[in-house]
């Protein structure tokens, strides 16, 4: 997986993936491949409700935890208003879509149906978490003001790509309506693009994206996120029960590096750009060390 995200960092430094093609795909991955991913593999599945609620429990409660311990660790540092805010959004908003999944799916085969349905169904409601969490702590950070983004927020949650493809796929399989052969295939046959060409942008992401600002604060956030988020899920799912095998999942999403969007959304509300930009890039970094562990684990 790291070796295909070099390979997009590769393929950007050269510039045979300039920003304007990367851009593209980034939107053709987000919108059709990872849509038609998790719809094939929900709706094919015999899904585990009890086991989803389990690990989105334990998702839930350590994303808003972090929020809790970004907080204090943001005072502590001294971070202004608009630094502050970009600081949390950097320290529980992971790349679901982009490196939870890809990591999932590998780690977790087809063999291992309950566990990998289980978490196929989460990142629904996570994304639409993050989106909601995200938003509150820049504006009320100071970060800028909540004016006229309720409606485009809900917009935005109703058509996000991810919800309405799990939700779907829940729907059909709950139904127990087997996909007609020609769909099935069709469907399948185009998610199929969506994780390298995930890792791909990834990598030509991470190039494009620069380290700026205050080096140590951009540290911290990013070690925060990939090592302190996981560690606090870790504890709630050994209090609640979880098994192995939704720990595990569990401590994967949690250890996600920071999404490329926290930056686009701190220019948006007028956060702190620079810090945005570094945590993200850091954290991917980062995230490689702290998945070798978290896969490790199992």
């Amino acid at each position: 997986m790291f070796l295909v995200i070099l390979l997009g960092w590769a393929l950007a430094r050269t510039g045979f993936l300039p920003g304007q093609a990367l851009a593209e795909l980034n939107r053709l991955c987000y919108w059709v491949g990872v849509p038609c991913l998790l719809f094939y593999r929900v709706s094919t599945a015999q899904p585990d409700v009890g086991g989803v609620t389990g690990l989105l429990l334990v998702c839930g409660l350590a994303t808003v935890l972090a929020i809790g311990v970004a907080g204090l660790v943001g005072l502590a540092l001294g971070l202004p208003g608009r630094a502050y805010g970009t600081f949390m959004q950097g320290v529980f908003r992971g790349n679901l879509a982009f490196i939870g999944l890809p990591v999932v799916l590998y780690a977790f085969p087809d063999s291992a149906g309950s566990a990998e349905t289980s978490a196929l169904l989460v990142f629904g409601p996570l994304v639409v978490l993050y989106n909601v969490l995200a938003v509150v702590v820049l504006v009320l950070s100071g970060g800028g003001s909540g004016h006229g983004l309720v409606r485009p927020a809900l917009y935005g949650l109703v058509t996000n790509p991810i919800l309405v493809a799990s939700l779907g796929g829940l729907l059909v399989a709950l139904a127990g309506i087997p996909l007609p052969e020609v769909a099935g295939n069709t469907i399948s046959a185009i998610g199929q693009m969506a994780l390298p060409l995930a890792l791909i942008c990834i990598g030509g992401t991470l190039y494009t994206t620069r380290i700026q600002g205050s080096l140590g604060r951009a540290l911290a956030g990013a070690g925060m996120k990939v090592a302190a988020v996981p560690l606090i899920g870790f504890a709630l799912a050994w209090a609640v029960g979880l098994s192995d095998d939704h720990t595990r999942i569990a401590l994967i999403l949690l250890a996600c590096p920071t999404a490329s969007v926290s930056y686009v959304l701190a220019r948006q509300l007028r956060g702190d750009e620079a810090l945005a930009s570094s945590i993200v890039v850091l954290s991917n970094f980062l995230a490689v060390p702290a998945m070798f562990v978290v896969l490790a684990l199992g």
